[in-house]
């Protein structure tokens, strides 16, 4: 298994939260069908990452920066260019009709929230590799989930990020807050540039 090379002197690329100690591996193997999600309204979205297989599934928690961080390095390991810069999207059309539900029905086998994610790439089975550890808990022992997807899977995953984060509240260009209905002071422009926005 050869992994992509990573910063800090580690083995693989990773997607950084929080440090953890992994103690209960979970492995899921080739998945049918894997997807960025997002419940809630503009401001107070929760993330996650829908993994599912044939008979079972998983749902990763993670925070808005992680989902971007992965689909940026998704883009690179793809195509080996520089990432896209996702604040430059814009998000899509309102459809008019409801909105498509991700495939969430299969209750989960595994859930948790993500402190650390990684992708590597098995050329033994030719497919990539996502790693994904728990948040560490003084009073339970964390989780290391892994799971593995085909070129077409990983590029669908990075292809339904980007709209999911272009569609929340839209940002300071200059220091990437999050822009409510609140007057927004900005402090790289010393206090001095305020902006209001909607939701």
């Amino acid at each position: 298994m050869v992994f992509l090379p990573g910063g800090g002197g580690t083995d693989a690329a990773m997607v950084e939260g929080c440090g953890l100690l992994a103690a209960e591996q979970t492995e899921f193997g080739p998945v049918a069908h894997v997807e960025a999600d997002a419940v809630g309204p503009p401001g107070r979205r929760a993330f996650r990452l829908l993994i599912r297989r044939e008979d079972a599934a998983a749902w990763l928690w993670v925070e808005r920066e992680q989902l971007q961080a992965l689909a940026m390095l998704i883009e690179q390991l793809l195509t080996g260019l520089p990432a896209l810069d996702l604040r430059a999207v814009q998000p899509p059309p309102q459809a008019t009709g409801p909105r498509r539900e991700a495939q969430a029905t299969m209750p989960p086998a595994v859930e948790f929230k993500v402190g650390q994610l990684a992708l590597g790439y098995d050329e033994a089975q030719k497919l990539y590799l996502l790693l994904a550890d728990e948040v560490e808990s003084e009073d339970a022992a964390s989780t290391r989930f892994s799971c593995q997807a085909t070129r077409q899977q990983l590029r669908s995953l990075g292809e339904s990020i980007t709209p999911l984060l272009a569609a929340g509240r839209p940002r300071c260009p200059m220091c990437e807050a999050p822009l409510g209905t609140e007057r927004h002071v900005c402090p790289r422009a010393n206090g001095h540039a305020a902006r209001a926005a909607e939701d």
